[in-house]
């Protein structure tokens, strides 16, 4: 049964479960963010906390609460945890520590985050359910965010950078009983939600991933994670599932400013405006270590910015326009509506930090004014980045998201940012289903007869070189693992490079891997066949295999011919 987390996102009653200091720091995050609905505490021995009415237990509530937030440990947790699942509690937090699998029981289908999670910060119902400090304001729209550890969380909380949050919860891996793609799921389903951000070094279940990327591919939002590794199967399940990643706290702010405002990029195109003369070149640079493209302006576009910033001027994109800075309103706003109507689905007007900008925070208003005329004039998406990686002042952010400009901070964040939203917008960015391993692949494998490998291959139409026959040319190598956190990972290696894939492959995906690898044409319609007669034998596997290698060479006649075959699996 799916859980339902409708009362537990918008909580008309709290019961808050703990000491009477700890119920007071939670009630006062309630009060100070507006919460106007039930609060009761449940304190022994006590008849009042914070000017609130308490309660001796949880049986003298006046009902099950919408949602719980229980500071208790061990079995004082699991019971709580069970009254609450018992007689139809909406959902619970729980702060305290006690055993994953017994919260996990005593929940049964009741949404719970837990042990060891610090809380949720509910801005849209000004329910910030938590009892350290932050810093959001309540929100009528906003992004939301699953961190995976209390110092971020309290971190974002506290140095959004503009952004509005309208949902930040924590829930540690490997504790937290309700899954991260069901909780996930729940916020996404919210319309208020625009775009979600995620914490992920421990993934949990690769199909309940896909199952939320498929809900924000149905809603039209976006996901964003938070991941520093650079695991091949990581990246190949993120693609399977149509999700980005992104590698620092700082680009997955700036990653969901972007989606929040105006969504998943359509194509790798960007246009930038330097008001500093300084940063063009390393603008360029930075973007291309990204795969950012900056495409030439057309001539037409060359000759009225010509006309506008005057003989003499590079009209390269990015484009130095510190010239035009001090000049009219309206000739600025000219020069950014021309870099704009070209092939940019987004344009950049880079900035230094407002408040050091030389010619003080009137030019930095004069540059936003132009800006936020020449976005209603084109429609188009256009982000003001201050230089600086420290935050713009909460105040000059909030103005400019209110005009429909976009407020980034520090370019490093912001480009990591911005090539996340191309890849969401690109081509393969549709969540498909995986071939996953039985739960015992490889467990007491034992080594299989060559023979009857290589006849199985051969029976779906993989061609065999002779035993010890090499065909001309390097060989194209082939590693298949199965992986349970991602499902099965085919890696192909040659030359140093290398790229990976989740199976089944997809349609077209053959070719583009091995475009990507620098095989000729010719090379790839030899191998594009071998590679799916290798799935057609592992999926006839039944998600037995654990292991395969082996190696292609063109043969005499042009067809993939397959060698150096080593295999893994449980016998059947």
């Amino acid at each position: 049964m799916a859980r339902d987390f409708s009362r537990f996102l918008r909580p008309k009653s709290v019961a808050l479960i703990g000491s009477s200091e700890w119920c007071a720091a939670v009630i006062a995050n309630l009060r100070g963010m507006g919460y106007v609905w039930d609060i009761w505490p449940v304190v022994g021995g006590e008849d009042q906390v914070a000017g609130i009415r308490a309660y001796a237990g949880l049986d003298a509530l006046p009902e099950a609460p919408d949602l719980a937030f229980i500071s208790q440990d061990g079995p004082d947790a699991v019971a709580s945890v069970a009254w609450l699942a018992q007689h139809g509690a909406g959902g619970a937090i729980c702060q305290g520590e006690a055993l994953p699998a017994e919260l996990g029981l005593a929940a049964g289908d009741m949404p719970l985050l837990g042990p060891g999670c610090q809380g949720v910060i509910n801005a849209l119902e000004r329910a910030p359910v938590w009892d350290g400090p932050h810093g959001l304001q309540a929100v009528k729209r906003g992004v939301a965010i699953v961190a995976r550890s209390a110092s971020l969380a309290e971190r974002l909380s506290l140095q959004p950078r503009g952004l509005p949050i309208a949902v930040l919860a924590v829930a540690e891996p490997g504790r937290a009983q309700t899954g991260l793609a069901r909780l996930g799921e729940a916020l996404l389903s919210d319309e208020r939600i625009s775009a979600l951000g995620l914490q992920a070094e421990d993934l949990g279940d690769p199909e309940a991933l896909i199952a939320m990327a498929q809900t924000a591919e149905r809603l039209g939002k976006s996901i964003v994670i938070l991941r520093a590794g650079r695991e091949p199967g990581a990246q190949a399940l993120f693609e399977r599932a149509g999700l980005a990643q992104v590698r620092s706290p700082e680009a997955l702010l700036e990653a969901l400013k972007i989606l929040h405002v105006t969504g998943a990029l359509p194509a790798n195109a960007l246009a930038a405006l330097c008001c500093d003369g300084s940063t063009g070149e390393l603008l360029r640079e930075m973007g291309q270590a990204q795969g950012l493209r900056f495409p030439a302006f057309s001539e037409a576009q060359r000759a009225v910015l010509a006309q506008d910033l005057g003989a003499g001027m590079a009209l390269a994109n990015p484009l130095d326009c510190s010239s035009a800075v001090q000049r009219s309103v309206p000739r600025l706003t000219r020069i950014i509506v021309e870099a704009m109507t070209g092939q940019a689905v987004m344009t950049l007007l880079v900035l230094d930090h407002p408040d050091t900008v030389e010619g003080g925070a009137a030019d930095w208003d004069r540059v936003a004014e132009a800006a936020a005329a020449a976005r209603r004039r084109v429609g188009m998406p256009l982000g003001l980045l201050a230089t600086g990686s420290e935050a713009l002042p909460a105040d000059r952010a909030e103005a400019l998201l209110a005009v429909g400009l976009i407020p980034l901070s520090g370019v490093p964040a912001a480009l990591e940012a911005l090539a996340a939203c191309v890849a969401l917008g690109g081509p393969l960015r549709l969540p498909a289903p995986l071939l996953l391993p039985a739960p015992d692949a490889g467990v007491g494998a034992v080594p299989p007869d060559p023979g009857e490998i290589r006849r199985g291959l051969a029976g779906h139409g993989l061609r065999m070189a002779p035993e010890g026959a090499d065909g001309p040319g390097p060989a194209l190598e082939l590693h298949l693992l199965a992986e349970p956190a991602y499902g099965y990972v085919l890696t192909l290696r040659r030359d140093g490079g290398e790229v990976s894939a989740l199976l089944p492959l997809r349609q077209g995906e053959p070719a583009r891997l091995l475009d990507r690898l620098g095989c000729e044409r010719g090379e790839i319609e030899a191998v594009v066949p071998a590679l799916l007669s290798v799935q057609d034998y592992v999926i006839a596997q039944k998600g037995m295999v654990a292991e395969l290698e082996l190696a292609f060479r063109r043969g005499a006649r042009g067809a993939a011919l397959a060698s150096g075959v080593k295999i893994r699996a449980v016998s059947a």
